[in-house]
């Protein structure tokens, strides 16, 4: 019997037993509700804040929030045998009438007004269940005692200048049968029936969901062999296909590394054939690189050479000219010596710049000669496998004879310098005797 009471109390919360639409209090809250307290000597105002409001030194603002407020309580009916438990939100906000009725008190008006209206609030909640002489409600349920809850209270609250929002929630809970005294019969045989009833509707509403679980089994298991057998079709069809993608995969594979593989041929001998050009570029490009070292040198060693016989030349000049303005005022016998000294002077030139012409002419001769034996070891020796040594070969050749010709230089402007220092020393004692006559 306890168990029946139970289902009782699940049945009288459950949401199928609120029946048609809930009403909704349409409160009207205002959540940017500020009012303004104006002192200024001894006049003073309260208005609410507007939204162009500048606030001055003689304002204070006192904002009206939007408070939410919980009410629990607990009533007993029928000598004990059902016990309610009462459960209210209010949401409530002050209005401007309310604020201007409680100047004194702008701060705290929310906890003014749960302060004042909490016993008339549960007084309310009281005399609706206190009328709850027969037992039709529990038919019903305590949805209609809810809603008139909800109503009276915010009626209360309106007239008192206070917007709210209430909810209320009413839960019975029932003693067991055989420790009750009944105050009310009518009460007792409506919880018999509605047991009964609840009880019936429990059974069939539980045959129909275990005959709707067989189905929806029955389905179940027919739709999971369709789904195999298509899983079973798709795995046939997917290896199908894998099988004839690796055979296309393999051949293009195939085809692919033929490809790679003359490719890389192609390639490989290219890059053979411009390694060895390069390599060739850089063995002509030092060889006319040390060509030109050479033909620079030697042109260096001429200029100086050059430089050196013309310095002479100049001095030897200068020192004619010396002799010349000396011997102006001696006798004419001078004159005769001084011709023929001066012409002997001129054939010694003549030698002299014979001598340097010959030594260039043989140089180059010499140069050429050389140049060309060289193109054609070079021309042999490229014809050979190895490149390398071949370039060693004629590098040493070429550093021989750049030797032979350096010595060859140094022998010939020794032998110029020779040749020079003897005719100073001719012309010394040829002047020495004339100083004697």
């Amino acid at each position: 019997m306890n168990n029946t009471v139970v289902k009782i109390d699940d049945w009288l919360i459950s949401p199928d037993a609120n029946h048609g639409e809930v009403e909704i209090w349409e409160a009207g809250f205002d959540v940017d509700r500020h009012v303004v307290y104006s002192k200024f000597g001894a006049y003073k105002k309260v208005f609410l804040r507007p939204s162009n409001f500048i606030k001055r030194f003689y304002h204070s603002v006192y904002p009206l929030p939007i408070e939410e407020w919980q009410c629990t309580d607990q009533v007993e009916l029928y000598n004990g045998f059902c016990t309610i438990d009462i459960a209210l939100d209010v949401k409530f906000q002050a209005t401007y009438q309310y604020a201007l009725s409680n100047i004194e008190i702008l701060s705290e008006l929310n906890d003014h007004i749960k302060e004042a209206y909490y016993v008339l609030v549960t007084d309310i909640v009281y005399r609706e269940l206190l009328d709850l002489s027969d037992g039709e409600w529990v038919q019903e349920g305590l949805d209609p005692v809810e809603k008139v809850v909800c109503k009276k209270i915010n009626e209360m609250l309106i007239l008192q200048n206070i917007q709210s929002q209430i909810t209320c929630r009413l839960t019975p809970r029932f003693d067991k049968f055989p420790d009750v005294e009944f105050a009310k019969d009518s009460v007792y045989f409506c919880v018999l029936k509605k047991s009964f009833e609840f009880k019936d509707q429990q059974k069939k509403e539980l045959f129909r969901q275990k005959q709707e679980e067989e189905r929806q089994s029955i389905e179940h298991q027919r739709l999971q062999l369709e789904q195999m057998n298509q899983i079973a079709e798709l795995d046939r069809q997917r290896l199908a296909l894998q099988s004839e993608n690796s055979k296309l995969l393999l051949k293009e594979r195939i085809l692919q590394q033929q490809e790679q593989f003359e490719i890389k041929r192609e390639l490989h001998a290219e890059k053979i054939a411009h390694n060895n050009e390069l390599k060739e570029m850089s063995l002509l490009a030092d060889l006319k690189r040390k060509e030109k070292e050479q033909l620079k040198l030697r042109e260096n060693e001429e200029q100086e050479k050059t430089n050196v016989i013309v310095h002479n030349s100049r001095l030897k000049e200068r020192e004619i000219e010396a002799d010349t303005a000396n011997f102006e005022n001696e006798k004419t016998k001078w004159r005769e010596t001084k011709a023929r000294d001066h012409t002997q002077e001129l054939e010694f030139k003549q030698q002299q710049k014979q001598i340097e012409f010959d030594t260039n002419i043989n140089a180059k001769r010499r140069y050429e000669a050389r140049r060309l034996g060289l193109q054609e070891e070079s021309f042999a020796v490229r014809q050979k496998s190895d490149i390398y040594l071949k370039r060693e070969i004629e590098l040493l050749v070429l550093e021989k004879q750049r030797l032979a010709l350096k010595l060859s230089i140094k022998d010939a402007k020794k032998r110029e310098k020779e040749i020079v220092r003897d005719d100073d020393g001719q012309d010394f004692d040829l002047r020495r005797d004339r100083g004697r006559d």
